[in-house]
C-alpha cells in the first residue's frame, strides 16, 4: 500500500504545499507523484499555470481504471514533478474526488513501487475520501503567528480530527509545523500523541518550492527542504521498513 494521505485541521493551511514538498523530496529509490484530492477545490493549476485537463476529471470521464489512465492524466510541474489536478471548482471537485478515490484509490494503494501523495484538504465530520486507502495519513498542525491562543484552538481543531481520522485510517500520524509559540514537546503533550515529523516556518524555502515550482539548489539548501527530506525518509521506512527503503522502485511514467 503506497498512499500517503495529506491532509489539515480546520484553521490550518498547509496540506498542498507539504505534500508538494514531501513528494519533491521522497528518498531517490521511491518515485512520487501528488494527487489533488481536496473536495473543497484544486490549486496546483492555477498555482503552476497548468491546463484544467488532463485531471482527475477525464480520469473519471472514462472508462479505464488502470494505472495507464492514471500517468495519462497528469501532468509535470516544471520541477518534473508529476500530478494529478483536481477541478478549481468545489462543485466540480467533490465529484471528481468521490469517484477517482473509489476507482484509483484501491488501484494505487495495491502498488509498492511508487508513492501517491494525495493532497486531501481539510477533515470535516467523516474522513477524507482518499485517507481510507492509505498506508499512512499525515495530519498537518501549523501553529498561528498571530497569537499564542490561535494555536491552541488549531491544536483543539487537530485533535478533533484525528479522532475522526483514527476512525478509519490505517495509520495517522501528526506533522508539526512551525516551533513557536509552543515547544514541539509541549504541542505534542497537548494532543496526547508522539509527534511523526516537525518541519520549520520557512516561508523563503516554501516559496522555492511551491511559488516557483522547482527543487534546484536554493531550494534543496533550504531549512524545510532538509527536515522534509528526514520526514521523507520516516515516511518510507514506515511504509517499506528500513530494509525496503533502500530498494530501487522504478514505475514507467513517474520520473524516479
Amino acid at each position: 500500500m503506497t498512499v500517503v494521505a495529506v491532509c489539515q485541521g480546520a484553521g490550518t493551511s498547509a496540506a498542498t504545499t507539504t505534500a508538494v514538498l514531501l513528494a519533491a523530496t521522497l528518498p531517490r529509490p521511491h518515485p512520487a507523484f501528488v494527487v489533488e484530492c481536496d473536495p473543497s477545490g484544486g490549486d496546483l493549476a492555477a498555482w503552476a499555470q497548468l491546463p484544467s485537463a488532463p485531471g482527475w476529471a477525464t480520469a473519471v470521464a472514462g472508462a479505464d481504471r488502470s494505472w495507464s489512465a492514471v500517468v495519462d492524466s497528469s501532468q509535470a510541474l516544471p520541477s518534473g514533478l508529476r500530478v494529478v489536478t483536481c477541478p478549481a471548482r468545489p462543485s466540480q471537485a467533490r465529484t471528481a474526488v468521490i469517484e477517482s478515490a473509489a476507482g484509483f484509490a484501491g488501484l494505487l494503494a495495491r502498488m509498492d513501487d511508487v508513492v501517491a501523495v494525495a493532497d486531501c484538504g481539510r477533515v470535516e465530520l467523516e474522513p477524507p475520501a482518499w485517507t481510507r486507502s492509505a498506508q499512512l495519513t499525515l495530519l498537518i498542525l501549523r501553529q498561528a503567528t498571530v497569537s499564542a491562543q490561535a494555536t491552541v484552538a488549531r491544536a483543539d481543531r487537530t485533535i478533533e480530527a484525528l479522532e475522526v481520522l483514527r476512525s478509519a485510517c490505517a495509520q495517522v500520524g501528526v506533522v508539526l509545523i512551525g516551533g513557536s509559540p509552543y515547544p514541539t514537546k509541549e504541542v505534542a503533550s497537548a494532543l496526547g500523541v508522539e509527534l511523526f515529523g516537525v518541519l520549520p516556518e520557512d516561508t523563503g524555502g516554501a516559496g522555492l518550492v511551491c511559488g516557483g515550482w522547482t527543487l534546484g539548489k536554493r531550494a534543496a539548501r533550504s531549512p524545510l527542504a532538509k527536515a522534509a527530506a528526514l520526514l521523507g525518509q520516516r515516511i518510507v521506512e514506515t511504509i517499506y521498513g528500513r530494509e525496503g527503503s533502500t530498494e530501487r522502485r522504478l514505475v514507467a511514467g513517474v520520473p524516479s
